[in-house]
């Protein structure tokens, strides 16, 4: 691996922005539907899935951007494609991701009897697809040129 970073494109905001949004309708969707068949004999489970995947879309929003920034300064070599690094990136948000889902779901259901098995059962459920779900969305984001600036060669 080279050692030489002169070669780090400049990544806007704007981008990392895109970034979240982007994941925040995927995880939305698959965070409601998770908990949607978790609690599916409950009276409100719709109530339920609702509450913590709106949670989490505002929440996560700001968490993810602040990862995301993280992960920008962390030097590695960017004429390689970097499946390691996409691993290691979306490994570090699931940890994060799942903390924060399993919290909002007891502190939003918190009356519920059976909510710290159920909020586990959702954390269980969301590492397997959402781990897979944020590898593929880091890989296409990769070939994705918007908010990516290339320095010039002198």
């Amino acid at each position: 691996m080279n050692n030489n970073y002169t070669n780090k494109p400049i990544i806007l905001y704007k981008r990392h922005i895109a970034k979240a949004i982007t994941w925040r309708i995927f995880s939305f969707f698959t965070t409601f539907l998770l908990v949607l068949l978790i609690f599916h004999k409950e009276e409100n489970a719709a109530d339920i899935a609702s509450g913590i995947a709106i949670g989490e879309f505002f929440f996560k929003m700001a968490l993810y951007l602040v990862h995301e920034r993280i992960w920008y300064h962390i030097n590695f070599d960017f004429d390689i494609v970097s499946r390691v690094r996409h691993i290691a990136k979306s490994v570090t948000w699931r940890i994060l991701g799942s903390f924060t889902t399993f919290a909002l779901a007891l502190i939003l259901n918190k009356n519920h009897p059976e909510m710290a098995s159920m909020a586990t059962r959702v954390v269980v459920a969301e590492l397997f697809a959402k781990l897979i779900i944020y590898y593929w969305h880091e890989r296409i984001w990769y070939h994705i040129k918007y908010g990516v600036v290339h320095k010039k060669d002198e």
